[in-house]
């Protein structure tokens, strides 16, 4: 390390320093909230500056790294930690400057964010990497950013369809409009001059991984894939590999920075996609579970005596996996399908019944299984196995080793046909892993509660291969608003007088199973819920247009003898669709 020293962040903005944002590297993340914060820090030292009190707002940390010139006229660094909050300080005075109406004042905010190399060349001091590069300089370099954005103030429904830094702009570009030349001054001297900052200069030999690691277990929480990404291109002989292997897939623009990022439920933990898909890459290349916690240290366990043309090797296959994993059809694409469209069928069941464990072998199926219909029968036996084992009440508990016990086998025995893959499954005998028959089933049906997501979730499908005959106008089904009813109301005591019943406790029982219960589009109103056969039948019929209730609702009473009756069929077409 060269130097590590408080400095204003006048300093970062003068002579021929250019600091470029590297590859590796997050786009622009700060929000409205991170915003929000500095203005109102700015505000109080401008507060405390008209007071004339001595104050200072300490902002964080900006590490750089001397670079090699190339163009004469440019003193190059990496700006490797402090990107988030220098980009912001651009932003901000770049709104100042537009505000401005004085030229002697807006040159010289805009000297601080441009400067000129020895060929009389102009070059934007904060260089910016992939994506953020148009909006950044489209920003920087415009007379007028405000008229770019035919926006004049930040609205948060507009701000919505925006890059983050066209965002940050609208934002400052509000704050700073109606202030007089004075006050817009005032603030840009704020900005330079009491606003420090901890400067750390690393030399060329400095090892950037090891700042990295130690800024991440500081608290200043770089993501599983930046840390991964950093660390699989660190060296001369990888790095040309990053646009073809990593970039392409993960960074290639927006659409996929927000499909990666986004946030899902694992666990009680939100993560991001590309964790997940992180976590699932490992786990097939180890056979063994990762912890999401840890799952950047265990990448690095994996990686550490490889070479570099292994880990050539190993970002090829990391993007070949990660091209299938983003086709698999999620939220949005699983509202409506047809029973045909397996793969929606399969993920949306995956979803419904909170089995996200299975993603490991799902994602090593669709690798390695080239057959398509080999492939797809192996998904259809494997959905098979998850629902009949969820409808039975099977432990879940083990399911994570499990996945990776039926994909190391398929592995060994280079299983890559139905047939093969359903004697690994049929080869279970424990409560744990076994494949339930459909004796086993029957009684599950008759008898079982299961969880309502998951009895939702069943009933759809059922619905939709119901739904499936040839002679139909349309195939396909929403799952939108669906609501679980119970065609006799749990509270049937109240209205429910006939038929007269023997055995409260047996039918206490029986209304909670299969065969009571049904998808309606919508949801009843309480007091339909709850009524009389008569009236409760009439919002049935008005409620659902699917076969899974029309085809039981025009009889003139509803009891255990029809819920048995629903309950036989139910079970028939569940045994054709998810054959053992």
């Amino acid at each position: 390390m060269l130097s590590a020293n408080k400095e204003k962040l006048h300093s970062f903005f003068q002579g021929t320093n250019q600091y470029q944002i590297p590859f590796f590297q997050r786009s622009y993340v700060w929000k409205k909230d991170n915003w929000e914060e500095l203005w109102d820090n700015i505000l109080e030292e401008k507060q405390a500056h008209t007071l004339g009190q001595d104050s200072e707002h300490f902002i964080g940390t900006i590490i750089i790294k001397q670079k090699l010139s190339e163009t004469l006229g440019i003193n190059p660094f990496d700006l490797i930690d402090g990107q988030q909050r220098l980009t912001t300080i651009c932003i901000l005075l770049k709104a100042i400057q537009d505000s401005l109406q004085n030229d002697a004042n807006k040159n010289f905010i805009n000297s601080l964010l441009i400067f000129v190399d020895a060929n009389g060349k102009q070059h934007i001091r904060v260089a910016h990497s992939k994506i953020d590069t148009k909006y950044f300089t489209e920003i920087v370099l415009s007379q007028d950013a405000n008229k770019k954005l035919t926006y004049d103030d930040y609205k948060d429904d507009i701000a919505d369809k925006l890059n983050n830094i066209q965002k940050c702009y609208m934002y400052f570009k509000s704050k700073t409009k109606s202030l007089d030349q004075t006050e817009l001054m005032s603030i840009a001297n704020i900005v330079l001059q009491k606003l420090p900052v901890i400067h750390m200069a690393l030399s060329k030999e400095d090892d950037v991984q090891q700042i990295f690691d130690t800024i991440n277990s500081l608290g200043i929480k770089l993501t599983t894939g930046e840390l991964l990404k950093n660390y699989l291109f660190a060296s001369k002989k990888v790095e040309p590999y990053y646009n073809s292997y990593w970039e392409s897939i993960f960074e290639e623009d927006e659409d996929d920075v927000k499909f990666w990022n986004e946030n899902k439920t694992a666990g009680r933990i939100p993560r991001t996609v590309i964790e997940l898909f992180l976590h699932s890459f490992l786990t097939i290349k180890t056979e063994k579970l990762s912890k999401l916690e840890s799952l950047f240290k265990e990448y690095k366990a994996y990686l550490k005596d490889t070479t570099d043309d292994d880990k050539i090797a190993f970002a090829k296959e990391l993007k070949e996996y990660a091209e299938i994993y983003c086709n698999f059809p999620s939220d949005i694409n699983l509202k409506e399908f047809a029973f045909n469209d397996f793969e929606k069928r399969f993920f949306y069941l995956i979803d419904k019944l909170d089995i996200n464990t299975v993603m490991p072998l799902v994602l090593y199926i669709y690798k390695n299984i080239t057959d398509t219909n080999e492939r797809k029968n192996i998904i259809e036996t494997l959905e098979s196995y998850l629902v009949r084992r969820t409808a039975c009440k099977l432990t879940t508990k083990n399911y994570n080793n499990l996945f990776v016990s039926i994909m190391g086998e398929m592995k060994r025995n280079k299983v890559t046909t139905q047939e093969a893959f359903k004697q690994i499954l049929l080869g279970y005998k424990d409560d744990t892993n076994i494949m339930p028959n459909d004796i086993l089933l029957a009684t599950a049906f008759s008898s079982s509660h299961i969880i309502n997501k998951y009895a939702e979730g069943i009933l759809f499908c059922i619905t939709l291969y119901l739904n499936s005959h040839k002679y139909m106008d349309n195939n396909m089904l929403n799952n939108d608003n669906l609501s679980l009813e119970h065609i006799m109301p749990k509270k049937w005591r109240n209205h429910w007088n006939t038929p007269k019943v023997t055995d409260d406790t047996i039918r206490d029982h029986k209304l909670l199973t299969l065969g009571n219960l049904t998808v309606v589009k919508g949801k009843l109103n309480s007091s339909m819920r709850d009524a009389a056969w008569a009236k409760k039948q009439k919002a049935l019929q008005q409620f659902s247009t699917f076969k899974i209730t029309t085809d039981y609702v025009n009889t003139s009473t509803w009891s255990e003898s029809s819920i048995n009756n629903r309950t036989a069929d139910l079970l028939t077409y569940s045994k054709e669709i998810w054959k053992p």
